[in-house]
């Protein structure tokens, strides 16, 4: 599931056309350029869902969308 959590989420917000645009927004960069550090959050709409961080930004990304993921499914509870 988290290998490819960027493109279950888009299926998920495709798949319900009330959600609104998927986005993700880097939150911070820091750290030397040989070990970065990226916080990257999702919006969907103008709503804000869950927030990952890596040593990339396509890391960091994929744990956003994971953690989103995470909370949508929490929701349908």
């Amino acid at each position: 599931l988290f290998y490819d959590s960027k493109t279950i989420l888009q299926e998920i917000v495709q798949a319900d056309e009330h959600n609104g645009n998927l986005e993700y927004v880097l939150l911070d960069e820091s750290g030397p350029d040989h070990n970065k550090n990226y916080t990257v959050e999702v919006h969907i709409g103008s709503k804000k869902f869950g927030c990952g961080e890596g040593h990339t930004k396509k890391a960091a990304e994929q744990e956003a969308a994971y953690q989103t993921i995470l909370e949508l499914r929490e929701k349908e509870k």
